[in-house]
């Protein structure tokens, strides 16, 4: 078991098939094979998804709980897919074809589980797979009982048999990938203190909370947050301290990790120290679950405060007495201009002072 997302490959994956070749190099009779692997989690996990890599020599059919997932047919290439998972029992099943006659036949799969705590789990095809020929009805469901099938018959580690190299997939796009709205899609905000940049702001502390509730249970667990503050703020994501900045003129970049949720507090103390004040973010919600990784931007939507409550970062903070920020312009607006958008992440720092103390957040830099 590990605390991170490994880069899905074949190395400790076995080819199986239903039963031994038959002939030299690998050969199988033509013919089908199907699979299944019965998988319940350890006590105390709880699972979010899986992140499946498969090949088959011929073809294959992908079923998860039931439902059919995806097929292929390319030898040379292997197929990915995530598919959420349930609390309990999942089953795997694959339904395989050899053609033609005395060719080498086989299937490869590895299989990442991810739970909520952050930890994962691999699966590979191997003899823990129950093997039988043509797919007897309804296979696939979890209620279906294999016991009488025997283990699936392990013809050798990849690449060594049947001897194909395949080509892998790409990974699925990385945080801050462009996908979605970055800096030049965000607005200046600020509180109604002020009504447009080129107002000269009260000085002092102020907090800004935005509060992401997903919809269909959909978890998220890192956030990759680009944001600028005139004249200097603190960042926290549910309620710790991920890092802060002092100028206005060059944005920070950070990364944070974070249990797999359905709810995301982004608050932000933020002060002026003179002149106009303004607070510029964009931030991407990376899924854990299948789902769409979810993008926002400051906007009229967010919420603030002239003083600085304690414990405003924190998720269970209620805020619903604040009022919602004025949005002063857009990203490139006077007084700010171009603010600088950075290219590398930002290392976790300390809150500034004034702002709130809080534990430190998992930054990648």
């Amino acid at each position: 078991m590990t605390g991170a997302v490994d880069a899905l490959d074949f190395s400790n994956s076995k080819y199986i098939w239903k039963s031994a070749p038959t002939g030299p190099n690998g050969a199988q009779r033509t013919g089908n094979a199907t699979f299944r692997r019965d998988w319940t989690p350890p006590v105390g996990k709880v699972p979010v998804s899986a992140d499946i890599l498969i090949n088959a020599d011929d073809v294959y059919t992908l079923f998860v709980n039931g439902g059919k997932v995806g097929s292929g047919n390319v030898i040379s290439a292997a197929q990915r897919y995530c598919v959420r998972l349930v609390d309990s029992c999942n089953t795997f099943a694959i339904e395989a074809q050899n053609v033609p006659d005395n060719t080498p036949a086989g299937v490869l799969t590895t299989i990442q589980v991810k739970y909520t705590d952050g930890f994962t789990d691999t699966i590979v095809s191997d003899t823990q797979w129950h093997a039988t020929g043509n797919a007897p009805a309804g296979f696939e469901q979890v209620a279906f009982d294999d016991s009488t099938w025997p283990a699936a018959f392990d013809q050798g580690p990849y690449p060594t048999k049947p001897g194909y190299s395949i080509t892998l997939p790409p990974a699925p796009a990385s945080p801050n990938s462009g996908a979605g709205p970055s800096l030049p899609s965000a607005n200046w905000i600020w509180t109604k203190e002020v009504s447009s940049g080129s107002q000269t702001a009260p000085n002092g502390g102020r907090a800004f909370r935005k509060r992401v509730n997903l919809p269909n249970g959909d978890l998220v667990n890192s956030a990759v947050i680009t944001l600028a503050a005139d004249n200097q703020y603190t960042l926290y994501v549910n309620g710790l301290a991920v890092g802060s900045g002092t100028d206005y003129r060059f944005a920070q970049r950070f990364v944070v990790n974070f249990p797999p949720t359905s709810t995301v507090v982004i608050a932000i103390f933020a002060a002026n120290t003179g002149g106009p004040a303004g607070l510029i973010a964009a931030v991407e919600l990376v899924n854990c679950d299948c789902s769409d990784n979810v993008y926002l931007v400051t906007d009229g939507g967010w919420k603030y405060s002239n003083s600085v409550p304690n414990g405003f970062p924190s998720l269970g903070f209620d805020d619903s007495a604040w009022d919602l920020v004025n949005v002063e312009g857009k990203y490139g607006a006077a007084p700010w201009g171009q603010t600088t958008i950075p290219t590398n992440n930002s290392p976790q720092s300390a809150p500034l002072p004034g702002a709130p103390p809080a534990a430190p957040a998992s930054v990648v830099a």
